[in-house]
């Protein structure tokens, strides 16, 4: 059989013999299910101490899943005995540190206070739930570290809407400019991230950097200077006092022009070593 002919049957028989996509699917949701109730049988008659000991082995594997059902079958079957509220706080901080789960996560949190207010775990869950909107910012940069960065746009985006008047969101919705702008490339999304600054938190010390940050991506990335003009007086009738207004003006005097033109950075120029030919 020619090679032609073998690659072909090869592909017959793949097509033929494995399952389509959907019906994988259907197969994994099976086989967590199957797990998870696997999980329940096995944990039944283990000790408190036993369900943590078994929910962390499952964390450390990544099954997430399996280690909230162990949780809740602490919860459920011993709700009497001193770790539960352990429980709760490991559940709680599952679905904020691996899931990306805010909602989920807080929510145990809150449920955790309500109901073991007297309980050390309690005091822990009260002063994560009063730092929430830092504790998200810090996500945010831990997740941009790890290059995970639509993940990091969606926990910033989460902190605005969570928590519009806290004095750290419009450094998040100032940080989701500078991602756009450094990480994704994308300047279109960076104007209009940095456009919410000015318009959202307008007299934070962010609003004058993000009205500064529109007219030098107009100028010095898309080489649009009629709107580097427009957005560039802008900022000084708005902000004349600024310590940014001695750039704007550089800026402005020398919009359009290569570097080699401009007197004061020409030694920039001089001192880049020549490209091969």
């Amino acid at each position: 059989m020619g090679k032609s002919v073998a690659k072909r049957y090869d592909v017959r028989l793949n097509s033929a013999t494995f399952l389509t996509e959907p019906m994988e699917k259907k197969m994994r949701s099976k086989i967590v299910l199957i797990g998870i109730l696997l999980v329940l049988l096995a944990s039944c008659g283990k000790s408190p101490n036993k369900l943590l000991e078994l929910a962390d082995d499952h964390i450390k594997a990544g099954e997430y899943e399996l280690a909230i059902s162990t949780y809740n079958e602490l919860i459920e079957s011993h709700s009497e005995d001193t770790l539960v509220p352990e429980a709760y706080y490991r559940l709680a901080r599952l679905h904020l540190d691996r899931m990306s789960d805010y909602d989920r996560g807080f929510e145990i949190l809150t449920e955790l206070t309500s109901k073991y207010p007297t309980s050390k775990t309690s005091s822990m869950a009260d002063a994560d739930i009063i730092y929430f909107p830092e504790w998200l910012k810090n996500m945010a940069e831990s997740q941009r570290n790890k290059k995970e960065i639509q993940k990091t746009v969606n926990t910033l985006n989460y902190l605005i809407g969570h928590y519009p008047k806290h004095e750290i969101s419009p450094k998040a919705q100032y940080l989701i400019g500078d991602i756009y702008m450094n990480d994704l490339r994308d300047f279109s999304k960076a104007i209009g991230s940095y456009n919410k600054v000015v318009e959202l938190f307008y007299g934070s010390d962010q609003d004058a950097h993000a009205q500064f940050m529109i007219g030098y991506i107009y100028a010095n990335v898309l080489n649009d200077n009629e709107k580097a003009k427009e957005t560039y007086a802008v900022f000084l009738e708005k902000y004349p006092k600024h310590e940014l207004v001695p750039s704007v003006r550089f800026e402005l005097e020398y919009l359009g022009m290569d570097i080699n033109e401009i007197p004061v950075l020409k030694h920039i120029a001089g001192d880049q070593p020549a490209l091969p030919q």
